[in-house]
């Protein structure tokens, strides 16, 4: 399935809403200065989430086929000291 890939950029310590409706989540980069969760959510539930080490670094997080579906709208939530860039289509 073709579709225009879009990005979205998350605030350290905060929930946003990085698409309100039908999406599927096509990658993420994450950058991270003290280890953390970063939790992507279809609503309420968790559809994908990555521990980071507590380390300083930065990830490249390739979703294969065609994305996670998110049915009613993507939310990601991260903690303190990461932020996130969440690709979807």
């Amino acid at each position: 399935m073709q579709t225009d890939v879009k990005s979205t950029a998350c605030a350290n310590a905060a929930t946003t809403v990085v698409f309100n409706g039908p999406a599927r989540v096509k990658g993420l980069t994450i950058s991270y200065a003290s280890g953390g969760v970063v939790y992507l959510a279809n609503n309420t539930s968790n559809v994908f989430v990555f521990t980071a080490p507590a380390a300083v670094g930065s990830i490249n997080v390739l979703i294969p086929g065609e994305g996670i579906r998110c049915s009613t709208g993507i939310y990601a939530t991260t903690p303190a000291g990461m932020t996130a860039t969440v690709f979807y289509g």
